[in-house]
């Protein structure tokens, strides 16, 4: 292991199914704080071609929060009064959306279990309400980020809901305090 640069002896050797995140960081030093010979001040870029830290037989299940939407950029006969302000300025903010699909794309791609939620319009309200699952990227609503989270975390390691991508929005009425989330989980279509 090594913190800033320089070896941590004193610690155990690394355990990849406890990584939680990671950071890549353009230092002056190199491993124990030596000088790095190729350091400049100012910007710098780096490609990427993978980074990998899980494997063997225990994947992780990956939850990642997309946004509806993603897939209307360019659908014909789109009516862009009718969306939201992502979806009529995507070109304008830098192709938000397409840069999201194209995440969802490489999360399918990347041979773990995931689930991908793609909420409507975020707000900041109280959670608590029921939700509203589809797929094939038309829904239009709200809901809250409050809301999302406990989704996250309802999704986390059922299998129901692995390699299903979905859009979700607020409904009417509270949500109950028995919600069936495996039921709604399972009966989303796999991609």
């Amino acid at each position: 292991p090594v913190f800033r640069a320089k070896t941590r002896y004193d610690k155990e050797s690394l355990d990849p199914s406890k990584i939680c995140s990671i950071q890549l960081m353009l230092s002056k030093f190199e491993y124990d704080r030596q000088l790095n010979p190729k350091f400049s001040t100012g910007g710098f870029q780096m490609q990427i071609a993978s980074i990998q830290a899980y494997g063997g037989k225990q994947l992780p299940h990956f939850v990642h929060i997309s946004s509806a939407g993603v897939t209307r950029p360019g659908r014909p006969g789109l009516n862009l009064d009718e969306e939201p302000p992502a979806v009529r300025m995507n070109e304008q903010l830098g192709g938000i959306l397409t840069w999201k699909l194209r995440g969802e794309e490489a999360i399918r791609h990347s041979g773990l279990p995931y689930t991908i939620i793609r909420p409507c319009a975020l707000t900041e309200e109280p959670g608590g309400k029921s939700l509203v699952f589809d797929q094939g990227d038309n829904m239009r609503g709200q809901v809250s980020r409050e809301d999302v989270a406990e989704l996250c975390l309802q999704a986390l390691n059922r299998e129901e809901a692995f390699n299903k991508t979905f859009e979700v929005k607020a409904g009417d009425e509270n949500r109950p305090a028995d919600f069936d989330w495996q039921g709604c989980f399972a009966n989303l279509q796999a991609d």
